[in-house]
């Protein structure tokens, strides 16, 4: 940990200030920062502190503030858009680094929303389920669903908190059906094995069902906060960016 300096906040109704510390090549902001790993209060990303006008330093002891790049800017758009094998791969690595991810389906009057955990190939994911169930239900109501997935990105200090922290998340827009394709629910349940690294047994297709969501598109996002001008979005669709 290296101190860095202070800073305080200007223009706020409620006057604040902060010590600044830097933890590996980060920077992080607290009220008593200084007392790292051993502070009390929650560290925040510098991040969250982007835009110049709401603080200023008080005290700068060294000239290690990382390059924010360019500030916020009006622009045509929120995100830079990505398409392609570009997309696709970056769709593909965060779906293998994570296990479950919540599935929506349409209710009346709220939406279901449940955990579950997939398995990803050729632009579907597989999922799978008891015979009986409201899940079940609702996907021979109304087959358009969501899935999403989210997760941090890279390791950050104990005892940090924010809401600019590394991360990573996709969301699948598709609809999902129940497989009535033997061969298929074969397929699924070898590649569910293979994800979560459980012994495969064959016939457990017949004890289970086997849900198969097409994807039709999905977006991603990864990395730390960024300026409007830097912001990434990975756009993926199947049925064209498939090798």
């Amino acid at each position: 940990m290296k101190k860095i300096g202070k800073i305080r906040t200007v223009n706020s109704i409620i006057p604040k200030s902060y010590e600044v510390i830097k933890v590996g090549d980060r920077l992080f902001a607290g009220r008593d920062a200084f007392l790292f790993p051993d502070n009390n209060e929650d560290l925040r990303c510098m991040e969250c502190l982007l835009i110049p006008q709401e603080w200023e330093w008080t005290e700068h002891y060294t000239d290690d503030e990382p390059d924010y790049g360019p500030a916020r800017a009006d622009g045509p758009g929120k995100y830079t858009v990505i398409k392609g094998a570009g997309a696709r791969r970056q769709v593909e690595e965060i779906l293998s680094r994570h296990e479950t991810g919540c599935l929506t389906l349409f209710d009346h009057p709220y939406p279901y929303t449940i955990p579950i955990n997939h398995a990803y190939r050729d632009g579907k994911l597989y999922m799978h389920c008891g015979k009986k169930g409201k899940k079940l239900s609702l996907i021979r109501r109304c087959p358009n669903a969501c899935y999403m997935l989210y997760g941090p990105s890279e390791q950050v200090p104990e005892n940090v908190r924010s809401c600019h922290l590394p991360y990573e998340s996709i969301v699948f827009y598709g609809t999902i059906e129940i497989s009535q394709d033997a061969s298929e629910k074969e397929l699924a349940v070898q590649e569910i094995s293979s994800q979560y690294g459980t012994p495969y047994q064959h016939g457990f297709a017949d004890m289970i069902e086997i849900l198969v969501f097409n994807i039709h598109h999905a977006t991603a996002r990864t990395g730390r906060f960024k300026p409007g001008s830097l912001r990434e979005i990975f756009y993926f669709r199947p049925d064209t960016d498939l090798p």
